[in-house]
């Protein structure tokens, strides 16, 4: 069985086109599963953009699309999607409402003057919005992708995923803020066991001394979650703006020291579990 993750955007907050960002990458969160040909794409952040050219290259059809949370830099990339101007796409997206604002709503708002010239109902591909409370559990495809969600501590809100397909699962956890000195039994659900978590490591510790608030978290609690929910191997995701390449080395090297079989996540890098 095949589940195969592809990083397409990895940063957080904002995109960074400079040149020093090029390594790791600068584009916002976009995360890609092909599961036996069954494409399921979480957030659609600018990374999401390139992801679109390689699957209409590819002819696919179909994809499902769950948004973690509505903030600009998970779904900027969304009316810059390739196939959703094609007439052969389906594409179903999962989103939490937000704001007492449904999913459709919330993408119509996005695609709409002043914010863009081309309103959504005008799309030639299938769009079918599906909305989800936290801690709903769903399949997709027939049954064959089980998909479970869970709240995370994030101003307006934010949904981490469990992906689980063919045996192996997957925990998507970005934009959460741990409470130190108190264990997260929504994250913890989400990461035990699983093959790969991806978590949200915008901070050091250092620095999240002065970012309390802020809704993300930092590498030091991922390698705590990883070693308490017995995760296989950890992602760093949703870098920071200020963390060039120079300085993503250096935490990924220091992160790895503590937890070697944690990583930093970068563009266009795939991870077969």
């Amino acid at each position: 069985m095949g589940f195969d993750v592809t990083f397409w955007g990895v940063r957080g907050s904002t995109t960074c086109s400079e040149p020093d960002y090029m390594v790791y990458g600068g584009n916002t969160a976009c995360v890609e599963l092909s599961l036996d040909g069954r494409e399921v794409i979480i957030d659609a952040g600018s990374g999401i953009r390139e992801l679109g050219k390689k699957l209409i290259r590819e002819k696919s059809a179909r994809a499902t699309l769950l948004i973690s949370h509505t903030h600009w830099d998970h779904v900027s990339g969304f009316p810059f999607f390739a196939p959703i101007y094609s007439r052969h796409a389906v594409l179903e997206i999962y989103a939490s409402p937000q704001e007492e604002m449904d999913a459709r709503a919330i993408f119509e708002m996005q695609m709409s003057s002043p914010f863009f010239p081309m309103p959504i109902h005008s799309v030639p591909s299938s769009l079918i919005f599906k909305n989800f409370a936290p801690n709903d559990e769903f399949f997709l495809y027939d049954g064959a992708v089980k998909v479970i969600t869970a709240p995370l501590n994030h101003p307006n809100g934010a949904t981490g995923f469990r992906i689980e397909y063919g045996g192996k699962a997957l925990a998507y956890v970005s934009d959460t803020e741990h409470i130190q000195g108190r264990e997260d039994e929504n994250v913890l659900k989400l990461a035990r066991g699983c093959d790969l978590m991806i978590y949200d490591a915008l901070f050091t510790e250092e620095e999240f001394a002065s970012h309390v608030g802020w809704g993300h978290s930092t590498w030091q609690e991922a390698v705590r979650i990883a070693k308490k929910a017995n995760v296989k191997q950890t992602a760093l995701f949703h870098h920071f703006p200020e963390h060039n390449d120079a300085a993503m080395r250096v935490i990924e090297n220091t992160a790895k020291e503590a937890l070697s079989s944690v990583f930093a996540a970068r563009e266009r890098t795939t991870v077969s579990l």
